[in-house]
C-alpha cells in the first residue's frame, strides 16, 4: 500500500473527509477555470440552426494541424501517408489509418504531445496492461463544460448537491463502521463507495442520502440499482426529490432504467465518454442520444456495429480514428429537442463484452440484455457467465411478485435463440449479483479458459 493511502486509511473519518475535500479542490483547479466558463457560456447561447458539419470540419482541421506539429507519432504517420492539411471535407478523415489499441499501448510515448499536458489518467484494456493518457488543462475544462451543460439542460446546475456512487477507494475494504461515504465539500458532493453494496449496509446508505438530500445522483448505475432494488423490495421512499439521475461508465439497460426511475422517482439521462477521452454523447429531454459534435467525430467501422472515434479534446494523447471497442447504432433522424448534432440511436455495449457461440460467433452485451423483453417485467437483473464454448450460466434476480415458473422456460428459449441450440444454459436465480474487485457488477462475464 502506498504511504499516502496508508495514512489516509489510518486517519479518523473526519480527517479523511478533509483529505477528500483537499483532493476535490485539486480537481476543481484542473476542471474549472476561465476555459470552462468561456466554453459553458458558448454552449448556452450557441446558434443551433447552422449545419454542425461546418463546425466539425473546422475543429477537425485545427486538431489535426496541432497534432501534426506537436505529436511524434502523427508527425511521422502524416508524412508516411502523404496526409495534406487542411482537409476540405469530413470524408478525407478516412485517409488516415485506423488506430488500434495495441498500437497505442506499444508506442505510448510517441503519442504524448510535446505540450504542457499535466492532467494524467490511466485506463486498462483486455491485455490488463495499463495505458497512460495525458490531457491539456484546457481540454479537460472543455469536456467538463459539455458535461455540465448536459446536466443544466435537465435542471442540475453547478453548486447543487449531488451524490456520486464511485469506484474510488474512499474507505478501507474491511471497515466495520457503517459510514461508507466521504464528503467533497468544494463540489458539494457526497461520494458513496460502491465496494460495500451489501443488503445489511443499505439502510445506512439510505439514511445518509436522506440526511444529505441531493438534487441529483450520478456514477455507477449497477450500484445505484442495488439501492433501488432494496427500496422497492421494502416499499421505501426517500425523503427528498431528485431532478435527475446521471449514470456513467456502464451500459444502462431498459430494465435498469425502469427500476431506477421507479425507486428514485426521477428520470434517467444517460451519458457516454471514456477514460481515453472519446467524444461526449448525452441524452436529451426527448431521450435521444446526441453526439456533442464540438468534441469529435464517430464513424461506423466493420459490419458488427463497431465505431472508431476522433476526439478533439485529446491533444495531450491524441486519438484519431481510434478503435475504442464500443458498438453503436448511428441514427439518421433529427431530434425535436433543438440540439443539432448527430443522433446516436443506441450505444450497444463494449466490444470486449461478449459471449462466444459455435453457432452465432460473438454475441455482444447489448444483444444479451434483450432476452428478458418477452417477460412482463418479472426479472430485475441479468448476468451471463461463460464457462466453456458450449456452456453458460444465466443468473437473474426474479421479481418476487411477478416471476412465475414458466418464465424460466422463456429465458431458456430466448437464450438458445440468441446463442444456438447447442449451447448448454444453466439458470441460476439469485438475490444479489456478486461484485467484481473494482466494485462493478458485470452483465457479461467471461470465465472461459
Amino acid at each position: 500500500m502506498a504511504l499516502k493511502e496508508e495514512i489516509y486509511y489510518k486517519s479518523p473519518i473526519f480527517i479523511q473527509n478533509i483529505l477528500t475535500s483537499m483532493y476535490g479542490k485539486k480537481l476543481m483547479q484542473e476542471r474549472y477555470g476561465s476555459g470552462y466558463e468561456r466554453k459553458l457560456q458558448e454552449l448556452r447561447v450557441k446558434d443551433r440552426t447552422v449545419d454542425y458539419r461546418t463546425e466539425q470540419l473546422e475543429r477537425l482541421n485545427t486538431f489535426l494541424l496541432f497534432i501534426q506539429a506537436h505529436t511524434p507519432y502523427y508527425r511521422k504517420l502524416f508524412q508516411e501517408h502523404d496526409i495534406r492539411l487542411p482537409f476540405t471535407s469530413l470524408e478525407q478523415l478516412q485517409t488516415i489509418p485506423v488506430l488500434e489499441k495495441e498500437t497505442l499501448r506499444q508506442q505510448n510515448e510517441a503519442f504524448m504531445s510535446e505540450v504542457d499536458a499535466p492532467v494524467r489518467g490511466r485506463t486498462g484494456g483486455t491485455s490488463g496492461k495499463s495505458l497512460q493518457v495525458a490531457f491539456m488543462r484546457e481540454d479537460v475544462q472543455e469536456r467538463m463544460a459539455h458535461l455540465d451543460y448536459f446536466k443544466e439542460l435537465h435542471g442540475f446546475h453547478g453548486g447543487m448537491r449531488r451524490a456520486s456512487f464511485t469506484g474510488r477507494t474512499l474507505t478501507a475494504i474491511d471497515q466495520k463502521k457503517p459510514i461508507f461515504w466521504r464528503m467533497n465539500r468544494p463540489l458539494n458532493q457526497l461520494l458513496l463507495s460502491i465496494f460495500h453494496m451489501k443488503e445489511e449496509n443499505f439502510p445506512a446508505y439510505i439514511e445518509e442520502l436522506n440526511r444529505f438530500r441531493p438534487v441529483a445522483l450520478d456514477g455507477t448505475p449497477t450500484a445505484m440499482l442495488e439501492i433501488a432494488l432494496y427500496l422497492l423490495k421494502h416499499k421505501l421512499r426517500l425523503d427528498f426529490s431528485l431532478v435527475a439521475i446521471f449514470p456513467t461508465s456502464e451500459t444502462v439497460t431498459p430494465e435498469m432504467r425502469r427500476v431506477l426511475e421507479e425507486a428514485f422517482r426521477a428520470p434517467v439521462f444517460d451519458q457516454y465518454g471514456s477514460s481515453e477521452g472519446a467524444p461526449i454523447i448525452s441524452e436529451c429531454r426527448e431521450h435521444k442520444l446526441h453526439l456533442h459534435h464540438e468534441t469529435g467525430i464517430i464513424e461506423p467501422y466493420g459490419d458488427r456495429g463497431e465505431v472508431v472515434v476522433t476526439c478533439f479534446t485529446t491533444r495531450g494523447t491524441p486519438l484519431v480514428r481510434y478503435r475504442i471497442g464500443d458498438r453503436m447504432t448511428l441514427g439518421q433522424d433529427a431530434c425535436t429537442c433543438g440540439l443539432n448534432g448527430p443522433v446516436i440511436e443506441s450505444i450497444d455495449g463494449r466490444g470486449t463484452s461478449y459471449i462466444v457461440s459455435e453457432k452465432r460467433g460473438k454475441v455482444f452485451e447489448g444483444d444479451i440484455t434483450t432476452i428478458a423483453r418477452e417477460l412482463p417485467n418479472s426479472v430485475l437483473r441479468l448476468q451471463v457467465e461463460q464457462h466453456a464454448l458450449n456452456h453458460v450460466t444465466l443468473r437473474y434476480i426474479p421479481d418476487q411478485q411477478r416471476f412465475v415458473p414458466k418464465h424460466e422456460k422463456i429465458l431458456l428459449r430466448e437464450m438458445q435463440k440468441l446463442l444456438g441450440s447447442s449451447m448448454h444454459v444453466t439458470l441460476e436465480p439469485v438475490q444479489q449479483m456478486k461484485q467484481e474487485p473494482n466494485g462493478k457488477t458485470l452483465i457479461v462475464k467471461q470465465s472461459m479458459k
